[in-house]
C-alpha cells in the first residue's frame, strides 16, 4: 500500500519529536486544570464575599483574646465567671461577636479586633492575611499608650481605632453624660443613674443631706505605683493644706498599704465630699473611671490631674470637677475646697448638672453593648477604604 507523501511526512515528524509533543500535551493539560481551578476558587470566593456582605448579620472577631486576661474574662467567657457577653439584641443593625480565632479563616469576619495589651505577645499574622478588601482591622484599647509601649510595636496596618480618644473611629471611653430627657436609643442604652440604688435605694441626689453627712476631706485610692505624672508629689504637697485620706497598695500618705476589698472600696467612695482623680498619664482625652465612676457616680467632686482643663470640660458634665491647673498654687486650691465645705450654695453648684444630666459609665454591660453596637452600625455604613499609615504618631499623643 502506498501512502501519500504528506502523511509520511507527518509520521516522520511524529517519530522524531514524540518527546516534545508529549511534553506540550502534558503542559497544556495541567495549565488547563490550573486555570479551571483558579476560576472555580475565584467564583467561590466572590460568592462567599457577596453572601457575607448581604448576610443577615456581620461577624466581629476578637482575635487576641486568648492572651488578655481582661478581655478573656470580661467578654469572651461571659456570665460563666461574672463577665459579659456582647449583646446586639437591641442594636438596630445585626452583628454577632466571636472569640474563636478559628473563625478568622472559617467565617471571614467583617471586623477583626486586636486588643492593645495583647501586643506583649507576638502572633503570626500579617497584612496579607486579610480575607477581603472590606475586612476592617481595628486597634482596641482603653489604656494610655505611654504606659504600654508595646502598643506602638505592632507592624499591622489598622483600618480603624476603638479607644478612649474622642477622635477614634469608634469611641470606647470610660463614661459620658446625656440629657435626662433624652429618649433611650441604642446609642445610650439604659443610662445608669449616677447615684446608684446601692445607697439606701435612692434614685435622686439629696444635695443638702449629702452636704451634712459627707466628710470634709479628700479621698484618694491609688493602686498604680509607677506613673509618669507627679501625682504622689502633688498629693503630698496638697495634704499640707487640706486633709487627704489615702488608701490602696501604693498609698504614700498612709502606712497601711493594702488593697481594699470591693465592699470597703464602695463604702469609702460614698463618704467624702471630694475624690482625688489623678490620672497615671497625661494623654489626650484620657479621663478614666477615677473621675467618672469613683467620683461622679458616687456623689463626690473629682479633683483632676491629667489632660488639660479644656479637655475635661469637653468630656465631663459642666461644672462637675476641679482642675488643679485652674489654680496658681495648691494653697489656692485648698482655699477653694474649704469654701465648698463651708458654703452649701457653692457645694450645690458642683452638683447642679445632676438635675439635667445623667451618666453612663464603663464597665456597665449597657456601656459595652453600646460601644459594640456603634461598631456594628459603622460596619454597615462603611463605604470608604481607610487605614492609619502613621498609627504610632496618632496613638501616642501623651506628655
Amino acid at each position: 500500500m502506498t501512502y501519500p507523501k504528506r502523511f509520511l511526512s507527518f509520521i516522520y515528524v511524529w517519530k522524531n519529536n514524540i518527546f516534545v509533543i508529549i511534553t506540550v500535551c502534558i503542559f497544556y493539560f495541567y495549565f488547563h486544570q490550573s486555570l479551571l481551578s483558579y476560576y472555580k476558587n475565584f467564583n467561590q470566593s466572590l460568592f462567599f464575599y457577596y453572601k457575607n456582605f448581604n448576610q443577615s448579620s456581620l461577624l466581629i472577631l476578637l482575635y487576641t483574646h486568648n492572651r488578655s486576661i481582661k478581655t478573656r474574662n470580661n467578654i469572651c467567657k461571659g456570665s460563666r465567671n461574672g463577665g459579659h457577653v456582647v449583646n446586639f439584641e437591641k442594636c438596630p443593625k445585626k452583628c454577632e461577636f466571636s472569640c474563636q480565632i478559628e473563625d478568622f479563616k472559617r467565617r471571614s469576619p467583617r471586623a477583626v479586633l486586636f486588643f492593645g495589651e495583647d501586643f506583649y505577645w507576638s502572633f503570626k499574622l500579617t497584612d496579607q492575611d486579610r480575607s477581603s478588601f472590606k475586612q476592617r482591622w481595628i486597634f482596641w484599647s482603653w489604656e494610655a499608650p505611654i504606659n504600654h509601649p508595646e502598643y506602638t510595636q505592632s507592624r499591622l496596618t489598622f483600618n480603624w481605632t476603638m479607644t478612649y480618644r474622642q477622635d477614634s473611629d469608634i469611641v470606647h471611653d470610660y463614661g459620658r453624660y446625656i440629657p435626662r430627657n433624652l429618649s433611650h436609643t441604642i446609642r445610650d442604652h439604659q443610662a445608669i443613674d449616677f447615684y446608684l440604688s446601692r445607697k439606701n435605694n435612692q434614685s435622686t441626689f439629696d444635695v443638702e443631706n449629702e452636704f451634712k453627712i459627707r466628710e470634709n476631706k479628700i479621698l484618694w485610692i491609688v493602686s498604680n505605683c509607677n506613673t509618669r505624672t507627679k501625682r504622689h508629689k502633688i498629693a503630698a504637697e496638697l495634704s499640707k493644706y487640706f486633709s487627704i485620706n489615702q488608701f490602696g497598695r501604693c498609698s504614700s500618705l498612709n502606712k497601711e498599704k493594702k488593697q481594699l476589698s470591693s465592699q470597703d472600696f464602695e463604702q469609702k467612695l460614698f463618704k467624702y465630699k471630694f475624690y482625688l482623680a489623678f490620672e497615671n498619664a497625661n494623654c489626650q482625652d484620657y479621663i478614666t473611671e477615677k473621675a467618672f465612676y469613683n467620683a461622679l457616680v458616687h456623689g463626690s467632686i473629682p479633683i483632676v490631674l491629667g489632660s488639660n482643663e479644656n479637655n475635661y470640660k469637653n468630656i465631663l458634665p459642666p461644672n462637675s470637677f476641679i482642675h488643679i491647673e485652674h489654680f496658681k498654687n495648691l494653697q489656692d486650691l485648698a482655699d477653694e475646697l474649704t469654701n465648698i465645705t463651708e458654703n452649701l450654695d457653692v457645694f450645690k453648684s458642683y452638683h447642679q448638672w445632676r438635675v439635667n444630666y445623667r451618666l453612663i459609665v464603663w464597665p456597665s454591660n449597657y456601656f459595652i453593648d453600646n460601644v459594640f453596637c456603634n461598631l456594628c452600625i459603622k460596619l454597615y455604613e462603611d463605604e470608604k477604604q481607610k487605614s492609619y499609615e502613621n498609627f504610632r504618631e496618632w496613638l501616642n499623643k501623651c506628655k
